[in-house]
C-alpha cells in the first residue's frame, strides 16, 4: 500500500478515441460477438473536443495530515514542473463528487452518444472493473470477488456514477458504461476464475489458443494486456475526469516481445494508454495470502509485481494481501471523487515522448500523490485526432458504411404516424422469416438490436427488440428485458437502419442493413400506415378489443380459421376528423365488397376494421382505406395472402 494519498493524473486535452484502437484486429482474430456488427463501420469522433495544441490536463488530489481531501486552493498554490522545469499553470478547477447527492433520477445509457454526454456530466464518477478470469483462481476466491464487488457497487458507487465489466475475451465493440444495476450483478455473478484451468469454453479458445499450458498462459497474457489497453482507451474517450480501472487479479505476466508480434500491446503499452486518458489503475488481489513466491519482490517478471507495477505506473494502487477488502476498496472510489482538474501548456507535448512531471501545493502538512509523468502523442496522432474530433463539422465527410443487407432471417415491418413538431412517430416489429424449404441452417433469430440512424447519421434509436406474432416473448428472453415494438419519432427524410440479429444464447447469426423513406405527414388529410393484428380465437379478438395498445404482426399471411383486426389513423386540418371507408379487393384490384370502419377508443383518433377470413377463398387480396375531408382524400393498401 502506498503511503502518499493524494494524486496528479496527467491526461493531454486530446486521447485516441476508442475507435482508433481494435485489440482483436491486432491478434488477427474477432470475438464473436464482433460479427455482425456493422454499427461500428461509420467514422464515430464526434464524441471528442477539437484538441489544443500544446494542452496537458492533470488532475490532482491534495490531503491534509487526516487524509481529509482540500477544497480551497487556486492556481497559485501549485508548483508544477515538466521535466524539471517550472510550467505556468493556466486554470485550476476543483471536482467534487458526492454519492448521496439529490436531484431528478439520472437517465439511462441507451447509445453511445448517452455514454459521452452523461460522463461528461457533474457529479459522476467513471468505474471499469476488469475480471481477469485467466489470473483469478476458482472456488472459494471466486466466491469472495463476486461477494467483494457486489458489495462495493451497492455501498460505494452512487446512482449517478457510470460503470461497465469487462473480461478479456469480451467484445470490444460493445464496450458501454452503464447505470443498469442489474445488468452490472449479471455480469458480476457470471464471473468464474479459470486460473490454471485450460479447458477452451468458447469456440475462438478452440481455433486461436495453443493447447500446450506454456503457450496457453502466454496467450492470455496477452489478451488481457490487448483489452486493458483498449479499455483505457474508450475510457480516455469520455472527457478529462478522472477514471478508474479496477483490475481484479492474482498476477499478470509480462507478454514477452516475440518477432512477428511487435504491433501487439504491451505492459508499456498499457501504461501509456492509461496516463494518456488519465485512467488510474488499482489492482485487486483477491487472495487473503498470495502462495510463496508469488507475494510481490522487484524480479519484472513476477506476476504480482506486473501489477504492483501498472498500479505505481498510473497512479492506482496494489490492494494485496488484504483481510479486509471492502475498506481497502473504499480507497478507490476516494479518490475519484474529490481532485483539482490543472491544465498547463507544455511546449515538448508533441514529440511523442515520456515526461516526467513534478506536482507541489505550497501549503504545510499536506499530502500529494503524483503520477510520474505523461506520454505526450506525435503530431501524427494530433492530426489525426483532430481530424476525427471535427468529423461532425458541415464539411463533407468520407466514412465507410455497411453495405445495404436484407437478412433472410427475419420479417420487419414499419408503421408511420404524426409525431410531435412536424416529426413522424416509427413503430418496428419483426418476425422470424418462413423457413425456404431445404435449409438446414440451425440459425433461430430471438431478437434483434435495432440501430436507426437520421440525418447526419444521428442515432435516433438503439435498442434491443423481440419478436411479434404468435411466438411468446416471454419464452426467448427475461420478461424484465423484453420489448417486442420499437417507437422513436424523426424528421421526415431517409432513415437507415442496422439490424444486428441474435439468437437466444446471444450469439449474433446475422444481420440486415437497409433504408427507408419516412413519409412528411403533415399534409391536410392523411391516412397513417395501417397496423395489422391477428386473432385465433374468440378470446383473442377479446383481448386484442380490449387493448388499444396491441402490438401489430409483420406477417402478412394468414389462414382461413383468424380474423384481421386493422388499426389506422387518419388525420384532417384541426380537430376535424376525416371520412373514412374501406373496401376489400382482389389481387388484379377490382372491389369486392365494402368493409366496416369503426373508431377505436384511443386519444389518437385511430380507426379500426374487423375482417374475418372465413368466408374467403384461398389467394391474395388488398384492403384499400380512403380517407376524405373538404380539405382532400388520401388512400393506402394493404395487402395480404389467405392460405387455406
Amino acid at each position: 500500500m502506498r503511503v502518499l494519498p493524494a494524486v496528479v493524473g496527467l491526461a493531454l486535452a486530446v486521447s485516441v478515441p476508442a475507435s482508433a484502437l481494435r485489440p482483436f484486429d491486432m491478434l488477427g482474430v474477432v470475438p464473436s460477438k464482433v460479427e455482425g456488427r456493422q454499427a461500428q463501420g461509420e467514422v464515430e469522433a464526434r464524441r471528442n473536443v477539437a484538441p489544443a495544441a500544446g494542452v496537458v490536463r492533470i488532475d490532482v488530489i491534495v490531503a491534509d495530515a487526516r487524509g481529509r481531501a482540500l477544497d480551497n486552493l487556486s492556481a497559485t498554490d501549485f508548483e508544477l514542473r515538466e521535466d524539471g522545469e517550472p510550467q505556468s499553470i493556466d486554470e485550476v478547477r476543483f471536482v467534487k463528487v458526492d454519492r448521496a447527492a439529490g436531484g431528478t433520477q439520472p437517465p439511462p445509457i441507451r447509445s453511445e452518444r448517452d455514454e459521452h454526454a452523461e460522463a461528461a456530466s457533474g457529479n459522476t464518477r467513471l468505474v471499469a472493473i476488469f475480471l481477469d478470469d485467466y489470473h483469478v483462481g476458482g472456488g472459494a476466491t471466486t466466491e469472495r470477488v463476486r461477494e467483494t464487488l457486489t458489495r462495493f457497487v451497492d455501498r460505494d458507487l452512487g446512482p449517478r456514477d457510470l460503470v461497465t465489466v469487462m473480461k478479456p475475451l469480451d467484445s470490444l465493440l460493445a464496450i458501454r458504461l452503464t447505470r443498469d444495476r442489474d445488468e452490472v450483478h449479471q455480469a458480476i455473478d457470471a464471473f468464474d476464475g479459470r486460473k490454471g484451468a485450460y479447458e477452451p469454453r468458447t469456440a475462438f479458445e478452440r481455433n486461436y489458443l495453443a493447447t500446450t499450458p506454456g503457450s496457453i498462459e502466454a496467450a492470455r497474457a496477452q489478451l488481457t494486456m490487448s483489452a486493458l489497453s483498449a479499455l483505457a482507451i474508450h475510457l480516455g474517450s469520455l472527457g478529462d475526469a478522472r477514471k478508474t480501472i479496477v483490475l481484479v487479479s492474482e498476477g499478470l505476466p509480462r507478454a514477452e516481445r516475440r518477432r512477428g508480434l511487435e504491433p501487439l500491446p504491451t505492459f508499456e503499452s498499457v501504461v501509456r494508454a492509461a496516463n494518456r486518458s488519465n485512467v488510474s489503475i488499482y489492482v485487486v488481489d483477491p487472495r487473503r495470502s498470495p502462495a510463496g513466491g508469488d507475494d510481490g519482490g522487484t524480479i519484472a517478471g513476477n506476476p504480482q509485481e506486473t501489477l504492483r507495477a501498472l498500479a505505481n505506473e498510473t497512479d492506482g494502487e496494489a490492494i494485496v494481501n488484504a483481510a479486509d477488502l471492502d475498506n481497502a476498496m473504499r480507497r478507490i472510489v476516494g479518490d475519484a471523487s474529490a481532485y483539482y482538474l490543472v491544465t498547463y501548456h507544455s511546449a515538448r507535448s508533441e514529440d511523442g515522448q515520456f515526461h516526467d512531471v513534478q506536482v507541489q501545493v505550497k501549503r504545510p502538512d499536506v499530502r500529494v500523490r503524483a503520477r510520474k509523468g505523461y506520454w505526450a502523442p506525435t503530431r501524427g496522432e494530433l492530426m489525426r485526432a483532430n481530424i476525427l474530433a471535427h468529423a461532425h463539422d458541415p464539411a463533407p465527410v468520407v466514412s465507410i458504411a455497411p453495405a445495404r443487407r436484407i437478412s433472410p432471417l427475419v420479417s420487419p415491418w414499419f408503421g408511420l404516424a404524426r409525431g410531435a413538431g412536424g416529426k413522424t412517430r416509427v413503430t418496428f416489429v419483426w418476425e422470424p422469416a418462413a423457413r425456404v424449404p431445404g435449409d438446414r441452417t440451425t440459425r433461430s433469430p430471438a431478437r434483434v438490436v435495432l440501430t436507426a440512424l437520421g440525418a447526419d447519421n444521428v442515432t435516433v434509436f438503439e435498442g434491443p427488440v423481440v419478436p411479434a406474432g404468435p411466438i411468446d416473448p416471454v419464452d426467448i428472453v427475461p420478461r424484465e428485458g423484453r420489448s417486442a415494438r420499437a417507437v422513436f419519432e424523426v424528421a421526415p427524410g431517409r432513415l437507415r437502419l442496422r439490424m444486428s440479429i441474435e439468437d437466444a444464447a446471444g450469439r449474433v447469426v446475422d444481420s440486415d442493413v437497409r433504408e427507408i423513406a419516412v413519409r412528411d405527414l403533415r399534409a391536410p388529410v392523411v391516412v397513417g400506415t395501417p397496423e395489422v393484428l391477428r386473432a385465433r380465437t374468440a378470446r383473442d379478438v377479446r383481448a386484442l378489443a380490449a387493448d388499444p395498445d396491441a402490438v401489430p404482426v409483420a406477417s402478412r399471411e394468414f389462414s382461413r380459421a383468424e380474423q384481421l383486426i386493422i388499426r389506422f389513423p387518419a388525420y384532417a386540418p384541426g380537430a376535424e376528423r376525416p371520412r373514412v371507408s374501406a373496401k376489400l379487393l382482389s389481387r388484379l384490384g377490382k372491389a369486392m365488397r365494402d368493409v366496416p370502419v369503426q373508431p377505436v377508443a384511443a386519444p389518437d383518433g385511430r380507426n379500426q376494421i374487423d375482417l374475418p377470413l372465413a368466408g374467403l377463398a384461398a389467394g391474395e387480396y388488398q384492403l384499400e382505406i380512403t380517407a376524405s375531408s373538404p380539405a382532400g382524400e388520401a388512400r393506402d393498401l394493404v395487402s395480404f395472402r389467405v392460405t387455406s
